[in-house]
């Protein structure tokens, strides 16, 4: 709960509690009771549901990081297979070049 809804909430409770301490009867000082604890029973339903709704939006906050870490390992391993595999072509595309420039001067010196 904010400091605002807290200190309105407090400021609430006193004025409940000072209007059943200034009642003039028993049966007033009851109601006043009555009403109070039935605020602060209602706020304590509220902060529960507020909590509950804080702890599922965290769980599902927890999962998407998981799966996110899990894609992002997937995704450095592709890129370093993918580095590899380009390397390898790269030589493979070196060493072909290298025998086509050395077939090309055979054919042209006659050999």
């Amino acid at each position: 709960m904010s400091g605002v809804a807290t200190r309105a909430g407090l400021a609430l409770l006193a004025g409940l509690w000072l209007g059943g301490a200034l009642a003039q009867t028993a049966d007033e000082q009851l109601l006043s009771a009555q009403m109070a604890f039935q605020d602060a029973s209602s706020r304590v339903n509220g902060a529960k549901m507020t909590l509950k709704s804080a702890e599922d939006a965290k769980k599902l906050a927890d999962g998407r990081l998981a799966d996110a870490q899990a894609a992002a390992q997937k995704a450095a391993a592709d890129l370093a297979a993918a580095q590899s595999a380009k390397s390898a072509a790269d030589s493979v595309e070196r060493q072909a070049t290298q025998a086509l420039n050395a077939a090309w001067q055979r054919k042209e010196s006659g050999g």
